[in-house]
Formats: C-alpha cells, sequence, structure tokens
C-alpha cells in the first residue's frame, strides 16, 4: 500500500467478503519488520502484558510492538468502552512513534461503537483515523467469500454439512484449568471433534478458542441447533469462535440443520453477525 494524501496510516473498510483481510496479508507478507494482529488477538495480548508491565498501556504497547515498523490490524472495531481506550492509546502511540498502521474493517470509522449511550468513548479514535489515516471504502457490493470455490486447506476445506450421529463424548482436552469433552479420534488424526453444548453453552472465552486453535487443528463441531434458534451468549461464543478459526485458518466443520443466514434471523444475533455470515458461507456446503 502506497501513502495517500501524505497519510502513512491506513483505514480500509467495506462489508464482509470484500476482500480486506486478503489484501491485508498481501501487504503484510512483504513488510518484513512488522506485526500482524486480528482485533481479538490484540486484546488479548493486551490483557495479558498489561500486569507485567506495572499495568501501563504504554509500555505494554511498546513490547508488544517490538521492533516492528508496521502494524497491521485485521478487523478493526470497537465494542465496549474499554476497546476504545485501548484503541485510542495504542494508535496515539504507533503515530507518536512512526510506526505505521494499516487498519481494516467493516466499520466506516463514524459506525465504531454506535451505541448511542457509549458512542462518545469512541469519538477519540474517530477523530484520529480521520486526521492521520488515508480512509478507503472497498465496497464493490459483491461477497467474494459467497462467490468462491472451497480450498483443500485451511478455514474453507471444512464445512456446514446436515445433522450426523455420533457417539457420546469418551475423553477430552485440557485448556487452561478444564477441560473440554471431545469424541475420541482414531490415532494419529488431528482432527477435534466435539459437540456445540460443549464448546458454545459453557463460558469459554476468544482466549480460549485461540488455545484450542493454536496449532490450526481441524475442528468439528456436533449438534449445532438451527441458527435462528441459539441464544444470545451461545450464539455470540459461535461468531467468536468462527472469528478465530477463520483468522487462523483452521478447518471448520458444523453439523447443523438450517443455514448460515439463518443465523441473522436469531432473535439474539451475535455482534458483526454479518461478518459471520460471510464466513460462514465460504464453508463447503451440502446441498440437502
Amino acid at each position: 500500500m502506497v501513502s495517500m494524501g501524505g497519510r502513512d496510516h491506513v483505514y480500509v473498510y467495506g462489508p464482509p467478503g470484500s476482500g480486506k483481510t486478503t489484501l491485508l496479508d498481501s501487504a503484510h507478507s512483504e513488510a518484513p519488520e512488522s506485526v500482524r494482529w486480528h482485533c481479538a488477538e490484540f486484546f488479548r495480548a493486551v490483557h495479558a502484558e498489561l500486569p507485567g508491565h506495572g499495568r501501563d498501556l504504554e509500555t505494554t504497547v511498546r513490547a508488544l510492538t517490538g521492533r516492528a515498523r508496521a502494524v497491521f490490524f485485521d478487523e478493526f472495531h470497537v465494542h465496549d468502552v474499554a476497546d476504545a481506550i485501548y484503541l485510542h492509546r495504542a494508535l496515539t502511540w504507533w503515530c507518536a512513534h512512526r510506526v505505521r498502521v494499516i487498519a481494516t474493517s467493516n466499520y466506516v470509522p463514524e459506525e465504531l461503537l454506535p451505541n448511542s449511550l457509549l458512542h462518545a468513548a469512541a469519538e477519540p479514535v474517530i477523530s484520529l483515523i480521520r486526521s492521520r489515516f488515508a480512509v478507503i471504502d472497498l465496497d464493490e457490493g459483491i461477497d467474494h467469500r459467497a462467490t468462491a470455490t472451497g480450498s483443500e486447506k485451511g478455514f474453507t476445506a471444512g464445512g456446514w454439512l446436515p445433522p450426523l450421529s455420533h457417539k457420546p463424548s469418551t475423553s477430552s482436552l485440557t485448556l487452561g484449568n478444564r477441560s473440554l469433552p471431545v469424541l475420541s479420534q482414531p490415532m494419529g488424526t488431528r482432527t477435534i471433534e466435539t459437540t456445540f453444548a460443549a464448546l458454545c453453552e459453557l463460558p469459554w472465552s476468544t482466549s480460549d478458542y485461540l488455545t484450542l486453535l493454536a496449532d490450526r487443528s481441524p475442528l468439528v463441531i456436533h449438534d449445532v441447533p438451527h441458527p435462528a434458534q441459539i441464544g444470545r451468549e451461545p450464539g455470540q461464543r459461535l461468531a467468536n469462535l468462527v472469528d478465530v478459526a477463520y483468522d487462523v485458518d483452521a478447518p471448520l466443520t458444523i453439523h447443523s440443520p438450517g443455514t448460515p443466514d439463518d443465523l441473522a434471523a436469531s432473535a439474539f444475533p451475535p455482534l458483526d453477525v454479518a461478518r459471520t455470515v460471510s464466513r460462514l458461507r465460504s464453508l463447503r456446503a451440502s446441498h440437502h
């Protein structure tokens, strides 16, 4: 990406499936002294590192940035006041220390943290983006994920498939100090098979999902309810899990009735449901 209008920082926004992540990854691959984060990974890293730096955010950002001269930020979002504070202070530090920021987002800057009761907290972030970043609209009205054919590896090697009968869980994986029930697997396979109840109805966090998929093992989830009937918290966990699997490029297979689009019809759709649906559409589908 080239500098535009004298501004070295770039904020690219557009709807899910418009090619933002592909563009970001292409630029990142040609920038050796750089670091790339998905927004959720950044928040997780900040929370993990803050205690070791006296809870000083600027020191934490400096440590996380290291020698990088560019920061690539995928799925830039502000969902609460804490996000707004962390991002504003991080962006301010990067700008002051000449660390180039290239960010992608589903949101026009002014639509970050749209909750009217909280939006004021995002205004410093919006002002900084508008004053220091070249802001680029990537909306062509095309969902490239929906038109792409599935690959033989990575996230899209998985599928959205009909329910499948299976034996009860007979073993477990340890995540931190908790256990995740899983179906027993043949020797030598890396695939993780579990159920929606085990993975999304219990209070697992995005950090737990990042740990689970750290080695990009294929993940198969059985007994996923019809998407329109999934409750608020399980639905948000499913969306978080889809984000993690997509970002680390781990094959994801979901066994469920209905279609990914039905998730948007839920009485309690997850945050950024359009992004989740777009990503799920890219999975191999069974015509049934």
